[in-house]
């Protein structure tokens, strides 16, 4: 039924290479579904729907069985698929995808929601997970790129990007839509909130300059740190200018305005918006009135930069803060312009880095969400206000609620099972604290 065919950019046997992208794709998937509700069940042959009573009596796996089971696939696809393709099969899986997302899912294992013993063993598993995973990355060619911004305007060319999400067209289209100011034709559906901004470091001091808001909504600075709270976006860290357009910032010829009567004030009627937009990605050059000049982009799912963080979170959980640990953080920074990190941090204090270089690095790539709730910090970072800015007709700059979250750590870890899955299979139990 697959017939033969020799010009795949990888294996020449075709039957091969569908079969391992089979098991790749499979346990991927079941890794996605892992993140989201924990153990799943695991169906590994073709179910008869006929069989109404076959269907009803499927458990779920416990975690841990869920997580071998995506191991197992991925070692499967390992036997079958290249370790690259050509560009024309750029985007298929390969044997380097499934050696990273091996090292992914030994690292989900060992952090603290599902290792709350602290099992260093798992740690250790992870550690040399990455490393393999980093070192067969670039012995095949996916360095780090030079600069971090040409990895997100270079249609995801750069030899840094090990996967990405071929997108179709119009979904490169209508990102420039979602992203953004409303003055440019735009829907702005997204946008940063202020705590990420503040999260992004000064570039001369290496420091993060807000450290939280009072009760007035008022911004506690560190006053060490070289920030000009009259001018709050001047001396960032350059990865700031690369993911996020805030006000002021130059865009197709004139300055974003997002204060009282700026032509990008979005905040209309019952319409809230963070007054942020999203960078990353973007094509700044596209015309959102007359569709002239937008490109092809491809969304990275896996890069070079995300092992050199696993790798470092993995061995300071092992060793500490070591020299190999400072070089692994330290070489993302260096890449970035920012300075490299202080000397005799404590395994703690090192892993608050490690934590913060994830959160800038990888922002709006798909893992803050999941990282809170692994590290199991969501409870504190993600329960309560969260802010936006505004700017008056005079200029000045406040910052009032954006939304008040609530995370509540009995239930908030994991998804609820659908109720409408249960009522189809009784056999199913549903996740703590959603019953």
């Amino acid at each position: 039924l697959i017939p033969e065919d020799l010009s795949t950019g990888g294996k020449s046997n075709r039957k091969e290479r569908l079969l391992g992208e089979a098991y790749g794709l499979r346990g991927y998937f079941y890794f996605l579904l892992f993140k989201q509700w924990g153990g799943v069940p695991i169906i590994t042959s073709v179910l008869d729907p006929g069989n109404v009573e076959s269907l009803k009596g499927i458990k779920r796996a416990t975690a841990e069985e869920t997580l071998q089971q995506v191991l197992d696939d991925m070692d499967e696809a390992i036997k079958y698929l290249p370790v690259k393709h050509d560009d024309a099969n750029f985007g298929r899986f390969t044997s380097l995808v499934a050696t990273v997302v091996k090292s992914q899912v030994k690292l989900y294992w060992a952090s603290k929601y599902w290792n709350r013993d602290n099992d260093l063993g798992r740690w250790d598993e992870a550690k040399e997970a990455a490393r393999e995973a980093l070192n067969m990355a670039e012995k095949n060619g996916h360095i780090l790129s030079l600069k971090y911004s040409d990895l997100f305007n270079k249609a995801g060319n750069e030899p840094e990007v090990i996967w990405a999400k071929n997108a179709e067209h119009m979904e490169c289209y209508w990102w420039d839509f979602y992203a953004m100011p409303l003055g440019y034709g735009a829907f702005n559906v997204d946008g940063p909130i202020q705590e990420l901004v503040d999260d992004f470091e000064m570039k001369a001091t290496g420091k993060v300059p807000v450290l939280g808001y009072n009760a007035d909504n008022t911004q506690i600075i560190d006053e060490t740190s070289g920030y000009d709270p009259k001018n709050p976006w001047a001396g960032r860290d350059d990865r700031f200018y690369s993911c996020i357009l805030y006000h002021g910032a130059e865009l197709q010829g004139r300055q974003i305005d997002v204060s009282a009567t700026g032509k990008d004030n979005i905040n209309i009627g019952s319409i809230i918006r963070t007054n942020y937009f999203t960078n990353k990605y973007l094509d700044q050059n596209h015309n959102l009135t007359t569709n002239v000049s937008w490109t092809y982009r491809r969304f990275a799912i896996m890069r070079t930069a995300e092992l050199y963080l696993n790798y470092a979170e993995a061995a300071n959980e092992v060793d500490g803060a070591t020299s190999l640990v400072y070089e692994l953080v330290n070489t993302i920074r260096r890449r970035a312009g920012q300075p490299e990190l202080p000397a005799g941090l404590s395994q703690e204090q090192m892993r608050d880095k490690i934590r913060q270089e994830r959160r800038i690095v990888l922002c709006f790539e798909n893992h803050r969400f999941w990282d809170v709730r692994r590290w199991m910090i969501a409870e504190e970072i993600d329960n309560g206000p969260v802010h936006r800015v505004t700017i008056d007709a005079e200029g000045n700059i406040s910052y009032p609620v954006f939304q008040n979250r609530i995370f509540n750590p009995d239930r908030h870890y994991l998804f609820p099972i659908p109720q409408i899955e249960i009522d189809k299979n009784n056999a199913l139990e549903q996740n703590p604290g959603w019953n």
